[in-house]
């Protein structure tokens, strides 16, 4: 077992599928996963790497920041939510959309634009196989839990109420901006004049494909 000292390190962004909530700003994934292959880093991290961290936010009532490409100075939100199961290391959070940077960054997630979540910590113990050189991080105090842009390892999944935007777009061929709507405010959100051309066409597949998925 190892100790380092060293600065507050990145884990590659892990890419999660789009789930957020259209109106709320909130979305919820895993931010770490936990043994399965190396990292782009070389590393694993083990269950039970997250327990000293979330226990001591719980005593203190207190949480980590939501950052923006692990920028400190682009807080976008809040994590409401974090904890370690058999996958990993769960966050459920919501962006603050009463600022622009929150705005902006929630835009991006419903748009698809970025696809990652990565977490930012102080290593604390660590083993490393001698054979293939791999590192087991064991204990990890956590400093951020960051959105980002270029994701490293495609694991970690997001799954929160707009997986429906998913379904819409591919299931059913609805346009993501109006399945965005469909999602946020049911069928009748797409009563505008430019797309009431489509909604006929349209509403027909999407009940079919949404019922097979209540009954699945």
């Amino acid at each position: 077992m190892k100790f380092d000292n060293s600065p507050d390190k990145r884990s590659p962004g892990l890419r999660f599928k789009l789930a957020a909530d259209t109106k709320t700003g909130e979305f919820s994934g895993h931010a770490s996963t936990f043994n399965g292959a190396p990292d782009s880093y070389g590393d694993i991290i083990a269950p039970g790497a997250f327990s000293e961290t979330l226990a001591a936010h719980k005593a203190a009532g207190s949480t980590v920041p939501m950052l923006w490409a692990h920028d400190q100075s682009k807080p976008i939100g809040r994590w409401l939510e974090m904890r370690e199961d058999a996958t990993g290391l769960f966050v459920r959070g919501k962006c603050n959309l009463d600022t622009i940077a929150g705005r902006e960054a929630h835009a991006h997630i419903v748009a698809g634009d970025v696809s990652g979540l990565s977490i930012g910590f102080r290593l604390k113990e660590y083993s490393v196989d001698p054979d293939t050189g791999i590192w087991t991080l064991e204990a990890v105090e956590l400093s951020e839990v960051s959105v980002v842009t270029i994701p490293a390892n495609s694991n970690a999944l997001i799954t929160s109420k707009a997986d429906l935007v998913d379904v819409l777009v591919k299931k059913a061929g609805l346009p993501r901006a109006a399945a965005a709507k469909v999602a946020a405010g049911g069928f009748s959100a797409l009563s505008t004049k430019t797309e009431d051309a489509d909604i006929e066409a349209l509403v027909s597949v999407i009940k079919s494909s949404v019922s097979r998925l209540q009954k699945a």
